[in-house]
Parts: structure tokens; C-alpha cells; sequence
């Protein structure tokens, strides 16, 4: 027997995939030009995943290069992951005003400061510059992660949206081996705590540098051409503040609970373990 409420052109009664989802034969796409389509667009956001957050985590998974106290990591840490909070918090009322793309470039403002302050602990001991970086690390990440979601959900065509999510993601891993293959080569052949050359923070420095003039090359929503023909669309016309109160309402959501375990144990490492490695 069928069960009613079905179409006809599925007699099984067996659940059917959205047909959205599947691609269409390369004649039924729409053409595109290659810096309007939605890679391009993913490969952007993913070279400033890469260029902040990811050389972020390679600095943390670094312990500041083995120089910086374990207790000025710690509050450097408190005060980015706090900000980071709030700032994500409010950034859809930021993108009300400065849009996607402006969230984009201003999330990636705040990670170089951050690892200025670190070279400057790492080469004078000046400490003051860490905790101020952390702070407009955290500020700015905030608003980063907000951002970057958007546009790998809502850029990519139906069919596409998995491959760009990994695709997108890697970038941020890349910058996690990177940390992991620089703190191996230090400590491999010896039991003593390593320390980073100052020359290897520059770098990292002038790569962070670089995450919002990268930031410049995103198309605007309006602007982005999709195989599919469709436009994204990621205008917020409503008043900030309902904007707001929409996100408080999400945090007392019974499956947003659910995934705060899930949450912390993914930000956990950033946070806590590295720790070890500065000491």
C-alpha cells in the first residue's frame, strides 16, 4: 500500500532526495565566470580561514614558541575566547550595517596584532601587547567565524555545498600541521623545551597581515554567479535588535543545549591543551 501524500512518481513510499541537490548535466548549468563562481568565492574565505584562525592555531599549538608563560597564554586565551563570544554574539547586527563581505575583512583585522604581541613577549618580554592582541583577536574572531559560515553555506550550489565545506575547511587544518610540523622539528631530537626563531613569527605575522586584503578579493553576494542560475541572497533588511533577540531565543533552543558538549569539546583543545606546549 501507498501511503497518501505521496507523489506518484514515487510508488515505493520511500523517502526521495531533494532533486535541488543533485547536478545537473554540464548543458543545464548555467555559465559562469571563474571569479564570480562559487569556488572561487570558497577558495577565498578558505585562504583567510588559512591566513588567520589557521596560522592562529599553528602559533597557539606553538606555546608562543616555547618563551611565553603558561600564565600569559592562559589570560591571553580567557580574554580572546570571551570577546570571541560576544562579538559573535552581535555580528549579525554588525552585518546589517557593513554586510558579508565587510564581516569578512573585519573579522580578519584583529589576528595580527595578536601575534605581534607575541613576538614582542618572545623577543623583549613585553607582555602587554599579548593580552591587547588577544582582545582584539577575540573581537574580531567572533565575527570572522559568523562571516565565513554564511558564505560556505549559502555561496556554494546545492550540489556542491559538501565539497566546499571540506574544501573550505582544510585551509584552517593546513595552518593546525603547520603548527604541529614546526613544533615537531623542534623538539624531535631533543627532551628541552624548544623555542621558536623570531624570524618564523614575522612570518606569521605578514601572513596574518594579509587575511583582509584576501578578504577584498570575496564577491558581494549580488555579484556571485552560481551554476544553478539562483542568486545568494544574504541581505539582513530587518532591525539589528530583532536580529538580536532572534539569536538570544536561539541560545535556549533545546537542540542548541544539545550541542554545547559538542562545542566545548572542540574548542577545548585550543584552548586548554596547548597550554601544555608553552611550558
Amino acid at each position: 500500500m501507498v501511503p497518501s501524500g505521496l507523489p506518484d512518481e514515487f510508488p515505493s513510499g520511500l523517502p526521495h532526495r531533494d532533486m535541488s541537490e543533485v547536478e545537473p548535466a554540464k548543458d543545464q548549468q548555467h555559465p559562469v565566470k571563474w571569479y564570480r563562481s562559487s569556488m572561487f568565492n570558497i577558495t577565498i574565505v578558505g585562504l583567510c580561514s588559512f591566513s588567520c584562525p589557521g596560522i592562529w592555531t599553528a602559533m597557539n599549538s606553538l606555546g608562543a614558541g616555547g618563551a611565553a608563560s603558561p600564565n600569559l597564554i592562559n589570560a591571553a586565551n580567557a580574554i580572546t575566547f570571551s570577546l570571541m563570544v560576544l562579538s559573535c554574539y552581535l555580528s549579525s547586527a554588525l552585518m546589517y550595517f557593513i554586510g558579508v563581505k565587510g564581516a569578512l575583512i573585519f573579522g580578519c583585522i584583529g589576528y595580527a596584532p595578536f601575534a605581534a604581541g607575541l613576538y614582542t613577549n618572545n623577543r623583549y618580554g613585553n607582555e602587554w601587547l599579548v593580552l591587547l592582541g588577544a582582545a582584539l583577536c577575540g573581537i574580531s574572531a567572533g565575527v570572522f567565524w559568523a562571516a565565513e559560515a554564511s558564505i560556505a553555506m549559502a555561496y556554494p550550489e546545492p550540489w556542491n555545498r559538501g565539497k566546499a565545506l571540506g574544501y573550505w575547511l582544510s585551509f584552517k587544518l593546513f595552518g593546525q600541521m603547520l603548527g604541529g610540523a614546526i613544533n615537531l622539528g623542534l623538539n624531535a631530537s631533543n627532551d628541552k623545551a624548544g623555542q621558536v626563531s623570531y624570524t618564523v613569527f614575522l612570518v606569521f605575522i605578514a601572513i596574518q597581515a594579509a587575511g583582509p586584503f584576501i578578504g577584498f578579493l570575496l564577491n558581494s553576494p549580488d555579484k556571485v554567479e552560481r551554476k544553478d542560475g539562483k542568486k545568494v541572497d544574504l541581505t539582513i533588511t530587518q532591525n539589528p535588535w530583532l536580529e538580536i533577540k532572534a539569536t538570544t531565543k536561539l541560545f535556549f533552543t533545546k537542540k542548541f543545549l544539545l550541542l554545547l558538549l559538542w562545542i566545548g569539546n572542540a574548542v577545548f583543545s585550543e584552548s586548554v591543551f596547548f597550554t601544555y606546549l608553552a611550558m
